[in-house]
């Protein structure tokens, strides 16, 4: 009985063993040209972030992927205080052939190839430190504090995002989309060429400092671009914006900053 007493403590202190390990920092480029730091860009930011550790040529991955949309517009589609980045696995799994994945599936969370450094962002979950690795695709809850919730997996789909669900609500995230607020603090903000094409020059003034982001909404105001511009000086500023993955159609392109927010109407013609 005493062993078997110990055999229950040792498995629950090897558990909270992996519970306690740290997220590893990342700084990757997703299919877009949107560079992703975990700490500084999400984490510190009082954000949770969801990693989905995949490949393209994964079944179950391509039959998950239409439900983690889903969930990913209810935690605010990247607006609120959770984003979903996906990194891939395979070294062969270039932008394009992501991108091809994305298309398919309709998934508008950043993904991240091999190109942009996927293999090795997602390479520390597979060592066995936060639990057994079973294979992809595997869900990883990361927490602001940096505490790490590790494979959540279900006997289905549908169950798999009700505990990735709750996993987020775990971590203190609400996926409230704050409204934004006019931005007085932003003036003169305009883009060139507009209707634009492969890419488009983003001009503004700051009358005082503050930390910035781009964000691109499509027509159905889901977000298909987001770039974190830092912390910038009050001042005239020219930000280049990739858009040469984006359809034809209109966009709304959204200038957040720590006073709130601007917004101006984008065309993309070819």
């Amino acid at each position: 009985m005493k062993y078997i007493y110990l055999l229950i403590l040792l498995f629950c202190l090897n558990m909270t063993t992996l519970d306690a390990q740290i997220a590893p920092d990342f700084l990757v480029t997703d299919t877009h040209g949107n560079e992703h730091s975990l700490y500084e860009d999400y984490l510190d930011q009082g954000k949770t972030v969801v990693l989905d550790l995949f490949f393209v040529n994964c079944p179950p991955c391509n039959d998950l992927a239409p439900y983690m949309e889903e969930a990913y517009q209810q935690w605010g589609a990247g607006m609120a205080d959770v984003e979903f980045i996906s990194l891939t696995s395979d070294p062969a799994d270039t932008d394009a052939i992501v991108l091809g994945f994305e298309e398919q599936h309709g998934t508008t969370w950043p993904a991240v190839s091999a190109e942009g450094g996927g293999p090795d962002a997602q390479a520390p979950y597979t060592t066995g430190d936060f639990g057994q690795f079973f294979g992809y695709p595997t869900l990883v809850v990361i927490s602001p504090d940096r505490s790490v919730q590790f494979d959540a997996w279900g006997s289905d789909f549908p169950e798999t995002i009700e505990i990735l669900n709750s996993w987020i609500t775990n971590t203190g995230a609400t996926g409230e989309v704050t409204s934004s607020v006019p931005d007085l603090n932003v003036s003169d903000f305009n883009m060139f060429p507009n209707p634009a094409q492969e890419q488009v020059q983003i001009e503004f003034d700051l009358e005082i400092g503050s930390s910035a982001r781009i964000n691109v909404f499509n027509s159905l105001g889901q977000a298909v671009i987001s770039k974190n511009l830092g912390n910038l000086n009050a001042g005239n500023h020219q930000i280049n914006l990739v858009t040469e993955t984006l359809a034809n159609g209109q966009y709304i392109v959204e200038l957040s900053t720590d006073n709130g927010a601007k917004t101006n109407a984008l065309s993309i013609v070819r």
